[in-house]
């Protein structure tokens, strides 16, 4: 008898299981056909075959047989295997973005209504309840929200974007299926479709086969505006006016702007080389075409839309009482931003002068001709006309601006000091890098001051002049395509200040504000010393008009001391800054440099938000957007607008019922229990060669070098050890062999401290009081429910030696003591609520497993000196490919 494959039973809701089982099953038919029946059957055995399948259940070695199946085959074979186990992998996350969608919709219609303060409209529904906060209060905070969202190039986005479009294609399929399930005839036409888009999507090179350059990681990012972002911020506006109208009988302002899209594709130099002056100067350019062929678009719609007669006495003047005054006032501006686009395609493609006093390059070009009509419409009788495609367009215009998300710019901090000493050095004979700290203050305090301007500034040093070329560049942009200038590795007050003096060099009209990253664990513990010595300073507040934001890192400092010294750090820095800019009365913004995965700050971003101390948020706050999250949480419209509103809910929420102040027994064990990790962390990771040999041997760390997924180096410097290598792909690394080390390294010496009895009513506290930890031990149990301790043997069978492989005994006895320590700590309706949001995890685990062993044995057969080109070439692309199926299961990579 045929035992039952129960892999679908496990799956949580119906929806997503006939999702699941149709991409499977149309799957499997274009296997069948492209590769014959064979290997469709080898694909099913491999399946049934793997661990997590119930079929499978409570075998002693469940990877034996797996393993042994997989050796056997060819190089051929294991590359068409890796890569149908990679499109599982994908579909399944299509299914599940599409279930998502459906099932936020099934809640918000009522019909399936599970939890509270799911949605927007439940927030701030709550707000108005809440008899403590006045309905004012709620309004004012609203109209003056700023969210800085931030797109950034970092390489961890390992699918083509060919391949992004395809799988874009197939949720839109998904969607019409649903729309039209009662009309068989329908269903069938859309069945159809979804095999051809599967059969192309098989039939299409998986790989990117070279590096993209800072200008195609532009493109990229742009194009999920124009793809999703364009669409949604309308509505997402809408959705926040409604609430509004209905709670407080009162619109919105219509200067109403609460996000505002920036971008580092193009202007984050720090370590990659392939970040020009020029590129960033092109990169701005192929974003204001962007825009302009985007407004070009919906001004042509607008024109055909508006034939009516009727209009203000503004527009009959203007228009010379023609018989469709409002297409005779909009032409203009159409016209000047269609010639924007053709000038810079014409100088981007051709070489063509271009001509910038005839571009368009200020919004409010547009946005005032677009009030004027609005109000026209609304005067006679046309408001519901006014307030569709008109607003939407007006909306749009306040939130993209020119360029559609502004550009920051960042660097080095020691490239800024040392184009300053050069300058120095050359028009004042000053040796400025012998200078102590205070003295550079003084120094820079005077020169800034100092109206008598610098003639023909002449650099010599090759990466000087390129530093200060990027100066020059930025003085010839107009100020509304920038955000902010980042200085990375910021470790004194004299970094900031070197920054605002290159500018007042460059004789920059509107200087870009100046944002100190803190990311090593020194800088986030030396923060208040560097930002007190400036705050300090009369000349410094009014220089910034009593305005300062700063960056926390959160890649470096977790790489450098683990995960819980570097949350704590970060908390702490937060609240030592709140505290003095309170008192200098500086208007204080944290941008936070979050990555995707655990090990580099990502999580949800409720929870992160509710986490930070007490009034840090305050109505403003900027954030990073990195890699593979972009398009998780902004390339399907349904999940873009969810994610846009959460932000905004959100920092609402941290704003106006900030969390607890902590208590001086919940800061007395952090203290020490973040003491002990970082010790236990640093030990592990510094005071034994053989685990760095660890890491270089049974991780795929090499083959991630490889990977053309991003512009800019693996490595800050040419330097081979982990100090310099760069944060990403040290996680990277970690999370395809699912130790997920960087993420709970150490933390179970901080947890079995913690666990001691005395501590035990102080834990709970904390655990169910205090945001920021219950938030850093949810995240922690989210890791321990991704890793899989057994599959790093796998890799060990296949790369390690003897010496090795007590390495890896030793970091899974670790794990397996957290496990435990972390299970003993947890209240038990804590745990039980955590269960429920880690359904997924389980459920990709069969195909997940799968690329594991896969990998495994691909990184093992590539060692060997005696394979053919052919083999090695198939081996690996397979290697490439696995990697990516693995990030796409696990939704995170680096």
């Amino acid at each position: 008898m045929k035992k039952r494959d129960l892999y679908y039973d496990r799956i949580p809701t119906k929806f997503l299981r006939e999702d699941i089982r149709l991409l499977g099953k149309i799957l499997g038919d274009v296997l069948k056909e492209q590769e014959g029946d064979k290997f469709f059957k080898l694909v099913e055995e491999i399946r049934l075959l793997s661990k997590p399948n119930l079929n499978n259940y409570g075998s002693k070695n469940p990877h034996e047989k797996l393993s042994k199946k997989i050796k056997s085959l060819n190089s051929k074979t294991i590359f068409k295997l890796t890569r149908a186990f990679n499109h599982f992998c994908n579909l399944m996350n299509l299914a599940e973005a599409h279930d998502t969608s459906h099932t936020l919709n099934e809640i918000e219609q009522n019909k399936n209504k599970k939890s509270d303060s799911l949605f927007i409209e439940d927030i701030f529904e709550n707000f108005f309840k809440d008899k403590s906060i006045p309905n004012k209060k709620i309004y004012d905070l609203a109209q003056n929200l700023k969210i800085g969202v931030v797109l950034t190039a970092h390489p961890t986005e390992v699918k083509r974007r060919t391949l992004i479009q395809k799988y874009a294609n197939l949720i839109e399929l998904l969607e019409q299926r649903y729309l039209y399930k009662n009309y068989q005839k329908k269903i069938n036409e859309i069945d159809k479709a979804l095999y051809n888009e599967i059969t192309i999507i098989w039939k299409t090179d998986d790989i990117k086969r070279s590096k993209p350059s800072p200008l195609d990681e532009a493109r990229w990012g742009l194009a999920i505006i124009e793809d999703s972002l364009w669409d949604t911020i309308p509505r997402v506006y809408k959705r926040l006016n409604k609430i509004f109208k209905k709670n407080y009988g009162k619109d919105l302002p219509r200067s109403f702007n609460p996000i505002e899209f920036g971008s580092w594709m193009g202007g984050d130099r720090d370590g990659n080389p392939n970040v020009t002056s020029k590129v960033t100067e092109k990169v701005i350019l192929f974003s204001r075409w962007q825009a302009a062929k985007l407004y070009e678009r919906e001004l042509t719609k607008l024109i055909q839309d508006l034939s009516m007669q009727n209009c203000s006495t503004k527009i009959k003047k203007i228009s010379k009482n023609s018989f469709e005054p409002y297409r005779v006032y909009l032409r203009p501006i159409r016209d000047k931003i269609r010639a924007t686009y053709i000038s810079i395609e014409e100088h981007l493609n051709e070489n063509k002068k271009l001509n910038q006093d005839l571009l368009f390059k200020d919004k409010y070009e547009l946005i005032n001709i677009l009030r004027d009509v609005r109000k026209s419409l609304n005067e006679n009788k046309d408001k519901r006309i006014g307030n569709s495609v008109l607003l939407d367009l007006l909306r749009r215009a306040r939130c993209f601006g020119i360029n559609l998300a502004k550009l920051d710019i960042r660097q080095e901090s020691s490239r800024h000091s040392q184009l300053v000493s050069e300058i120095l050095k050359n028009n004042f004979n000053i040796r400025y890098e012998n200078f102590d700290e205070d003295k550079k203050i003084q120094l820079i305090l005077k020169l800034i001051n100092n109206k008598k301007k610098i003639k023909n500034i002449k650099i010599k040093n090759k990466l000087n002049k390129e530093v200060w070329d990027t100066f020059k560049v930025i003085s010839k942009q107009p100020n509304e395509c920038l955000g902010a200038y980042v200085i990375s590795m910021t470790s004194s007050s004299s970094d900031i200040l070197n920054v605002y003096y290159l500018q007042k060099l460059a004789e920059i009209k509107q200087p870009l504000r100046v944002v100190p990253l803190l990311e090593t664990l020194d800088d986030l513990k030396n923060g208040k010393k560097i930002m007190e010595k400036l705050f300090s300073l009369s000349w410094y507040r009014k220089l910034t008009n009593y305005k300062q934001e700063v960056m926390i890192g959160y890649s470096d400092s977790s790489k450098d001391a683990g995960k819980l010294s570097s949350s704590w750090n970060q908390y702490k820095v937060q609240e030592d800054l709140r505290n003095i800019a309170k008192k200098y009365k500086i208007s204080l913004t944290f941008f936070h440099g979050r990555g995707g995965s655990p090990g580099r700050g990502g999580g949800p971003i409720q929870s992160t938000l509710k986490s930070q101390p007490s009034n840090t948020v305050n109505g403003k706050i900027r954030i990073t957007d990195q890699g593979e999250v972009i398009q998780q949480k902004y390339g399907y419209k349904p999940l873009a607008e969810y994610n846009l509103c959460s932000y905004i809910g959100s920092v609402m929420e941290a704003t106006l019922n900030p969390p607890p102040k902590s208590k001086p027994q919940w800061r007395s064990l952090i203290e020490r229990m973040t003491e002990l990790s970082t010790v236990s962390y640093r030990r592990s990771i510094n005071a034994n060669e053989e685990f760095i040999r660890y890491f270089k041997t049974v991780t795929p760390h090499k083959a991630l070098g490889k990977l053309s997924i991003g512009s800019r180096p693996t490595k800050r410097k040419n330097v081979d050890n982990i100090q310099s290598l760069r944060a990403i792909p040290w996680v990277f690394a970690w999370t395809q062999i699912r130790l997920l080390l960087p993420a709970w390294l150490g933390t179970s010496e901080a947890l079995r401290y913690a666990g001691i009895k005395k501590f035990k009513k102080n834990l709970n506290d904390m655990q169910k009081n205090w945001p920021f930890f219950s938030s850093t031990m949810d995240i922690l149990d989210m890791v321990i429910s991704k890793v899989d301790p057994e599959i790093s043997i796998i890799y060990e069978n296949n790369l390690a030696d003897k010496k090795l492989k007590r390495v890896g005994k030793k970091l899974r006895f670790q794990f397996d003591h957290l496990v435990k320590l972390h299970k003993k700590i947890t209240p038990k309706e804590i745990s039980n609520e955590r269960k429920k949001f880690r359904k997924s995890l389980y459920l990709r685990n069969n195909y997940t497993e799968v690329l594991n062993i896969l990998q495994a044995k691909i990184m093992g057969k590539l060692n060997s000196k005696k394979l053919s080109n052919l083999d090695r070439k198939f081996l690996e692309d397979a290697l490439m490919t696995s990697i990516a199926g693995i990030s796409a299961a696990i939704k995170n990579t680096g």
